[in-house]
């Protein structure tokens, strides 16, 4: 017996084991959809409070958020429930290193996103407006690839059901969505015209999708969760006798 079983209390042992057990990747899957859907409120509350000079369709979100009053703010709790909900999904996936590694920089990236807002149109760009790009291609080229690994990681489980079925099509839809949208943006950045796609339209349509994928991807980890027969999870120590 070492000295630390000696002097560790019972109590505190069942406390730590208690406050593991809890944090079931089950219970991590459903903060994540709850993260998703909250998320949803400060940005249509964002669109109902922008000027109405802003069109949807041509003005991307970002301009919406440094022109509209409480624009950041707002922006930012849905970046953060959306970042919440990214972790949660991350603590749900035992053993998917990978996986879990793109959903923590997919959840930096929503925070760097809100932290650093992009410059105000007709200005020039500045350390800001650069994090805030490259942050957002982040977003929106890292989630498809997590949809797509999950589905991979769960078909087993999953194979020919609906879940299954949702999670292929809504991550192939946001695939298609982000790469047009950063496809679309990549000539004005090098000093091009841009291409004919409404990049307000396409970023909402993007985005959206997206926030739809995270809370597929927690229902996915529901399922992969189901799917191991009730077996414990390896990281909660359980108490010798």
């Amino acid at each position: 017996m070492t000295t630390a079983t000696l002097f560790r209390t019972p109590a505190a042992g069942a406390s730590s084991i208690g406050v593991l057990s809890w944090a079931t990747p089950a219970r991590s899957a459903r903060i994540a959809i709850a993260g998703a859907t909250v998320s949803v409120p400060p940005i249509v509350l964002l669109h109902l409070d922008a000027p109405a000079r802003l069109s949807a369709t041509t003005t991307t979100i970002s301009d919406f958020v440094v022109q509209t009053p409480w624009g950041e703010p707002l922006f930012g709790l849905t970046a953060g429930a959306l970042a919440l909900a990214g972790i949660a999904i991350a603590r749900g996936l035992a053993g998917a290193t990978a996986v879990r590694s793109m959903l923590v920089g997919w959840s930096l990236a929503l925070i760097l996103a809100a932290v650093f807002p992009t410059n105000l149109p007709g200005t020039p760009g500045d350390t800001s407006s650069t994090i805030h790009l490259m942050a957002g291609a982040v977003i929106f080229g890292l989630l498809p690839i997590v949809g797509l690994a999950v589905w991979r990681r769960s078909r087993s489980v999953m194979n020919a059901t609906w879940t299954g079925w949702v999670l292929l099509s809504t991550t192939a839809v946001s695939g298609v969505l982000s790469a047009a949208l950063i496809l679309n943006r990549i000539p004005g950045i090098v000093g091009l015209d841009q291409l004919s796609l409404p990049p307000g339209l396409l970023q909402r349509a993007a985005g959206a999708v997206e926030i739809a994928l995270a809370a597929v991807i927690a229902v996915a980890v529901l399922h992969l969760k189901a799917g191991d027969g009730g077996r414990p999870d390896p990281r909660v120590t359980r108490p010798h006798a």
